[in-house]
């Protein structure tokens, strides 16, 4: 099952992505994190008032660093979108489960076989194929690799919280945090959106919300890398999209390094099974 919603949340995930390239630098990136996080919390918040649950969580201190990381995550994600092609960064974002693997005995207290390490491997191997020749170790690579990192440590955070507060909790509590980090740092740079960024940032909280919960039930049923592993079937909706909407088409090259982070992936999920 764990599985299963994982996979309807990377669906969703990256429809959010493709609507945030859609965006591109109209406007600021702090001002779609911000729409992203506040445009939910009605919603949210008043399925906790009607369920009777708690308004805020247990393990606040590891929901603070959750969000952190999670913005960081966020920020990094939306530059590496408005500047290299769809599917390639949603290639190296899907770095994240090896990532995962290497942080879960540490994080979270799960044990990393020798099976594990030679799927990190693969995915790294399949970094290098996709950064040299076919994009190059520019700022936005940098980006992307910096944040599913920062991503894998937000979702091993999930798991933790997971332990002691409910995800309606959870996601209510990481939405107001990330809503104020992003106001701080938007300041004085705020746009006013017109219609069709209106619409792009509704469909882009709609999205992300119901990724954002199905992502935080799934990481609550079973091990963090094996959640993990099925996310990437977010790169058959990225490809599509990305060529559908951009004519986008990544080279061989990317294709030879989507495939081995892949492979990596599913040696994670046999490990576990």
């Amino acid at each position: 099952m764990s599985v299963i919603l994982m996979l309807i949340a990377s669906a969703c995930f990256a429809t959010m992505a493709a609507m945030i390239k859609g965006i591109g630098f109209s406007l600021p990136i702090p001002e779609i994190i911000f729409f992203r996080s506040i445009l939910p919390l009605p919603f949210f918040l008043g399925a906790l008032l009607l369920q009777k649950k708690k308004l805020v969580v247990t393990a606040w201190k590891t929901l603070l660093l959750r969000a952190i990381f999670g913005f960081l995550a966020i920020t990094g994600f939306y530059y590496t979108l408005a500047h290299i092609p769809l599917a390639i960064s949603v290639f190296l974002g899907k770095t994240q489960p090896l990532i995962l693997a290497v942080l879960a005995p540490w994080v979270v207290g799960e044990k990393t076989s020798r099976s594990v390490w030679f799927a990190i491997g693969t995915g790294l191997a399949g970094i290098v194929l996709i950064l040299d020749p076919s994009l190059g170790w520019t700022t936005a690579a940098w980006a992307s690799i910096g944040a599913a990192t920062a991503s894998a440590i937000a979702h091993l955070l999930v798991r933790k919280l997971n332990r002691t507060d409910d995800p309606v909790t959870i996601v209510t509590n990481f939405f107001i945090v990330t809503a104020l980090l992003g106001s701080i740092w938007m300041g004085p740079s705020f746009i006013m959106p017109d219609r069709g960024q209106w619409l792009l940032l509704g469909g882009v909280a709609l999205f992300s919300t119901i990724g954002q919960y199905l992502m935080t039930l799934a990481y609550r049923m079973d091990y963090a890398p094996v959640v993990a592993a099925a996310s990437y079937a977010s790169i058959v909706f990225s490809v599509l999209y990305g060529y559908f909407f951009w004519n986008e088409i990544p080279p061989v090259s990317a294709w030879a390094g989507g495939f081995l982070i892949l492979a990596g992936s599913f040696i994670l999920l046999r490990s576990r099974i």
